[in-house]
């Protein structure tokens, strides 16, 4: 749809509508997720829904459902939770990884109108007894492996039920009796709740006769998604059926997907994008296979066996997969849609993956050697509100607005709206952006503020840009900007100047006090495993390119080697676990 509006202004121009067969203004459909998938899905009750793979096998044979035994679970679980006493607007704690159970129960328990609060595994102990009590939860179900990282906060607290799931509940008998057999279940002495099994969870669905009558409300809570929490408080972000149907909504508007394609999944409904992944991707009937595992130097291996057309990782996923010797000797299967999200592609990753230069552009043309594109956005917008669509990449961007969704640049802590090519906050406003965080007005205000013109506007605290054809372009967050002896220092351009260079593979640049100068960059950084020179003969050769490349004021005061950058399960980088494993070398 083509918009010849041309004001200078992003939010009404609306450059990016251009690049879609699509209108921006379509009517959310009213009805819960559980329906919109049993809705799009009536007709493919006999198609692979869920295939779930993992490394025990070597990635090859999965355990397949079908799109109408999936329906046939979710209703199971929500019969069973119906006869525990679970009403509209509870709250059922998981810890879970991205197996099939995780899915049915999200989707089961909304069939009821429970809400689902996904907790991360990696996650502390003192963490989730904070969410136990923030969401005054008395429900909860946890992966048997995690039992014992989590025994102390389950005994300290009173439930009515705790679930317990080992990952073979979709199994086919005979490999449940086998796996019996090889590791025999451990009982369990967990008195402060009443203790279940997936076995007694099926017998309490037989208790209950009549079919459930699927919940709906346009205010409801389907998922409460916690934030990552490595740089400050975590927070539950509440994201409503209506939410996540839009989300879904404007994914298939974007024209990414086709009936028949299938989906590599690895991201856990955890994290913003997990819970958009699994609901997008269900309602438009695609195939899923579920990895349980983290996937790292296995990716490239994972990608030639089950040869996806779709995959959402982030940046560590395309580091792996640059050094692979499947993609050095070109033996990738053709792929349609490969993202990375998370945290921007660094520059020097993208060039060498996407075969690409700095003034590279689509131009409206769909490319074929570009195999990553970005898409962007947070965890209070379902985690993906740009992306970088066939004939929308340009090098450096992170896409282009979905359709439903609108960006703008502000100044910052105004609602002053900057034309194109100018650097400001990013923010959206749309029916992705989140209803509130979890029991905490204030923090809900700080991020979520009503404009002169109107609109509510999600305030990302990212700087950025967006170019006249709607191109976004992220330049850093606005709290790791700082200043020294007066200049402002954006530590993402120091890190990006320092990853292009041929000693090192992947760098992060973080600002630290100093008594002299206020604060100074710090530089994390990651050699190349193709160097041959040693640490010091390194640090030298790139304090010497600093020094002919870099301002006075960008020049890092301090220098560390890490053996690899940590991230947390969203992909964004862990400060925290990056400051204790780095190595101060200078």
């Amino acid at each position: 749809m083509e918009n010849n509006r041309l004001t200078g202004y992003p939010s009404i121009d609306k450059p990016w509508m251009k690049y879609y067969d699509c209108s921006d203004k379509v009517d959310i459909p009213k009805l819960s997720i559980y329906q919109m998938i049993r809705k799009n899905n009536a007709t493919r009750l006999n198609k692979v829904a869920l295939d779930l793979r993992s490394s025990a096998n070597g990635y090859k044979k999965g355990i397949e459902i079908t799109y109408g035994k999936f329906f046939k679970r979710i209703e199971m679980v929500a019969k069973a939770y119906s006869y525990l006493g679970l009403k509209p607007d509870d709250i059922l704690i998981t810890i879970l990884p991205n197996i099939p159970e995780s899915r049915i129960l999200i989707y089961g328990m909304n069939l009821l109108g429970v809400t689902v609060y996904p907790v991360s595994p990696f996650i502390s102990v003192v963490q989730l007894e904070k969410v136990i009590d923030e969401c005054s939860s008395k429900n909860i179900v946890v992966f048997e492996k995690f039992l014992k990282k989590f025994e102390s906060a389950l005994a300290a607290k009173s439930f009515n039920s705790i679930l317990l799931v080992n990952g073979m509940e979709s199994a086919p008998f005979a490999l449940k009796l086998a796996q019996k057999i090889i590791n025999p279940a451990v009982k369990r002495e967990l008195t402060n709740g009443n203790l279940l099994y997936w076995s007694h969870i099926e017998k309490l669905a037989d208790k209950v006769k009549k079919d459930i009558v699927p919940y709906y409300d346009s205010e409801h809570i389907a998922v409460i998604v916690g934030t990552s929490g490595t740089t400050g408080t975590p927070k539950g972000v509440c994201l409503t059926d209506d939410n996540l149907n839009a989300i879904a909504l404007q994914h298939y508007l974007s024209g990414i997907f086709d009936e028949e394609d299938v989906m590599l999944d690895a991201l856990i409904q955890s994290i913003g994008y997990g819970i958009s992944t699994m609901h997008y991707s269900t309602c438009y009937g695609l195939k899923n296979i579920l990895i349980p595992e983290l996937l790292t130097d296995k990716f490239s291996e994972v990608l030639c066996l089950t040869k996806p057309d779709h995959f959402t990782g982030g940046p560590v996923h395309f580091q792996y997969l640059v050094n692979s010797k499947e993609f050095i000797n070109k033996e990738l299967p053709p792929m349609k849609n490969l993202v990375s999200g998370g945290a921007s592609l660094p520059k020097v990753l993208e060039k060498q993956i996407n075969n690409v230069d700095d003034d590279f552009s689509e131009n409206g043309q769909k490319d074929n050697r570009i195999i990553v594109r970005q898409g962007f956005g947070c965890t209070e917008n379902g985690g993906c509100g740009a992306y970088s669509k066939a004939g929308a990449y340009k090098f450096g961007g992170v896409g282009i607005p979905l359709p439903l969704d609108t960006f703008a640049i502000f100044e910052p802590n105004t609602d002053k709206e900057l034309p194109y090519n100018t650097e400001g906050e990013i923010c959206i406003s749309g029916p992705t952006v989140m209803k509130c965080y979890l029991n905490n007005p204030a923090e809900t205000e700080n991020v979520l503020k009503a404009h002169s013109d109107g609109r509510v506007w999600l305030h990302l605290a990212d700087l950025g840009e967006i170019d006249e054809d709607g191109q976004v372009y992220i330049i850093d967050r606005i709290k790791n900007i700082f200043m020294r002896t007066g200049f402002n220092v954006h530590p993402s351009k120091i890190a990006e100047f320092i990853s292009s260079l041929p000693y090192i593979s992947e760098c992060v640049v973080l600002g630290v006090p100093d008594s002299k100068e206020q604060m100074v960059p710090a530089a994390y950084m990651v050699i190349n495993p193709d160097c041959k020179e040693d640490k010091d003969s390194v640090l030298k050769s790139i304090q010497k390119e600093c020094e002919s490349n870099l301002s006075e004021t960008d020049m890092p005061a301090h220098w560390y080697f890490v053996d690899d950058i940590p991230r947390n399960a969203g992909g964004k980088v862990d400060y925290l676990a990056l400051e204790k494993e780095a190595a101060y070398i200078n």
